[in-house]
């Protein structure tokens, strides 16, 4: 077998990302060669057949450029400013939550749950019954379809004739058996249309062949990796703060997210020095452990945006925000008065401002406005089926970690970064947004690894076994197999001061995270942006911009 490099062919799907019409201005491919590639690997960390290892190094690369271009701006053209970007760093992005501990303890540990806020308000973590609703189940019609509890399980397990709570069937497999009862008495199509009529997320698990047929597949396969589309134009350019020492020092991002891909976007404009607020509201559940890692260099507050007091207080951070970036479910901040063409009124011209959409299945095409989660952007973009037969099986399995989370989290970095560059030099306010499906739609694109290549990253990560992994392995237990192999062949990453970092005195106790994976080097900027350390879910007060260092 020819040598294989994560290097090389890394840079070769940055390359590739020209192919994609992205919405950039020529001053950010002017600065490509400032990317500099670190730690090759002849064979790719994550044990998936599918080149997410390169894919998420090309997208850091693809962020330090733009990093760089606005460094120029904001420090002077340097022409020796750098992007460094470590592959395995890179690559292990998306394996965020497998990898920190706090005071030690990693998040799947029971003590674990002594030392973060409990915000799973409707139980769909901490009951396993409910829990397994996030799964792949066999349908009728010999057919699989991936159904999610969402924050709530209850509207799936009502409409499917299911008891929300079953505490004798609160355990993995009767869990499972209970809800594959009903399951396999419908078809595919027919448990769909109960999705549909309910509001939920859930999709069939389509192959590529099958996602690329549908008239969503073909709408987001011609798309870019991110959309841009310029709102208005007469408002004056964005001026980077000449005081502070990051490259966003001054934006203000009002975070309006939650789970992951949300969470991530802000999280990464923070290492360049964003002052980052994210609005949560305790009556709203979210997945408690997150915010361990994905609340670094946020302050958190608690607002209602329904009540008068809250929106008084969200109005006046508007006043002085650069970028709102918006997780929920399509429509649900416009129906609060807050959506771009609100805030195109609010602000009439005089202020600019990015608006970064996220969601699972992106803008414009038949399923635009359905809600959806990782697991469901990978059964309908058909990683599920080809991780499921990368491993000799005739079944969808999905990936080892939130690959479509983190890879839509990433692009939305990289949006924002775009976004704030048009209105650096063009002035106006952008309406930005990406999807998780897009994503995978991309990593599809790129192809398996070769298959010799495959079947020894299979043998090392002891894959070989067809019984090991299932369509029934949920999303945690197979991201557990697949971070306790990585562990187990590459034992000195967790402990890479490179790699992690330490904050020793934060609320939730010690607490180990990944540092930022793009350098910026000589300034430093990517590695030292953190203004705050992380903090649980409604930690501050809601006192205004005012920078409080800690």
């Amino acid at each position: 077998m020819t040598s294989y490099s994560t290097v090389e062919t890394s840079k070769q799907v940055l390359l590739s990302t020209f192919e994609h019409n992205l919405p950039v201005l020529p001053e950010v491919w002017a600065n490509v060669d400032c990317v500099e590639f670190t730690t090759d690997s002849a064979q790719p960390l994550i044990p998936i057949a599918l080149k997410a290892h390169e894919s998420f190094a090309a997208l850091k690369a693809l962020e330090g450029i733009i990093a760089v271009t606005l460094c120029k701006k904001r420090f002077g053209d340097d022409k020796d400013i750098k992007a460094l970007v470590n592959c395995n760093h890179a690559a292990l992005f998306p394996a965020m939550s497998f990898l920190s501990t706090v005071d030690g303890i990693p998040k799947w540990d029971p003590e674990m749950k002594q030392k973060i806020k409990d915000t799973d308000l409707n139980q769909v973590y901490s009951n396993i019954y409910r829990r397994m609703l996030t799964n792949i189940y066999h349908t009728k019609d010999g057919r699989f379809y991936h159904l999610h509890a969402s924050l709530d399980a209850t509207p799936t397990f009502q409409a499917l004739g299911l008891p929300s709570y079953d505490e004798e069937k609160n355990e993995k497999a009767k869990a499972q058996r209970a809800i594959e009862t009903i399951t396999q008495q419908l078809t595919s199509d027919a448990i769909d249309s109960i999705i549909r009529e309910i509001k939920q997320a859930g999709s069939p698990c389509l192959t590529r062949e099958e996602f690329l047929d549908s008239s969503h597949g073909k709408h987001i396969s011609s798309r870019p990796l991110f959309e841009l589309s310029q709102l208005e134009s007469t408002s004056p350019a964005l001026k980077l703060s000449l005081e502070g020492p990051n490259i966003l020092s001054g934006v203000k991002v009002l975070d309006l997210t939650r789970v992951i891909a949300g969470p991530v976007i802000t999280r990464t404009l923070a290492e360049y020095g964003a002052q980052v607020m994210r609005i949560t509201n305790h009556d709203l559940p979210d997945q408690s452990y997150y915010a361990v890692d994905f609340n670094f260099g946020k302050r958190t507050i608690d607002l209602d945006l329904k009540s008068p007091e809250g929106r008084k207080v969200f109005e006046k951070l508007l006043e002085d925000v650069d970028v709102i970036v918006d997780g929920y479910r399509p429509g649900a901040i416009a129906r609060l008065g807050y959506g771009p063409d609100d805030l195109l009124k609010r602000f009439a011209g005089a202020r600019g401002f990015v608006y970064v959409k996220e969601s699972c299945y992106g803008e414009g095409g038949e399923w635009s406005d359905r809600p959806g989660w990782q697991q469901i952007a990978d059964s309908v973009s058909g990683v599920s089926w080809a991780n499921g037969q990368a491993l000799g099986l005739e079944e969808p399995v999905p990936p080892p970690f939130p690959l479509a989370d983190f890879g839509a989290g990433e692009l939305g970095c990289i949006a924002t970064l775009n976004a704030l560059h048009h209105r650096l030099i063009k002035g106006g306010s952008y309406y930005t947004s990406v999807s998780l499906v897009k994503y995978n739609d991309w990593l599809m694109s790129l192809g398996p690894y070769p298959k010799q290549l495959w079947k020894t990253m299979a043998k090392a990560h002891g894959l070989e076994d067809s019984l090991k992994l299932s369509h029934r392995s949920n999303f945690d237990e197979v991201g557990l197999t697949a971070i306790t192999s990585i562990q187990r062949l590459y034992p000195h990453l967790r402990e890479d001061p490179e790699l992690m970092q330490e904050a020793t005195r934060t609320h939730f106790g010690a607490v180990k995270t990944q540092s930022p994976v793009v350098r910026i080097e000589p300034y430093k900027t990517a590695t030292k942006g953190w203004l705050n350390v992380t903090r649980p879910a409604g930690y501050d007060l809601p006192t205004g911009w005012a920078v409080v260092l800690q």
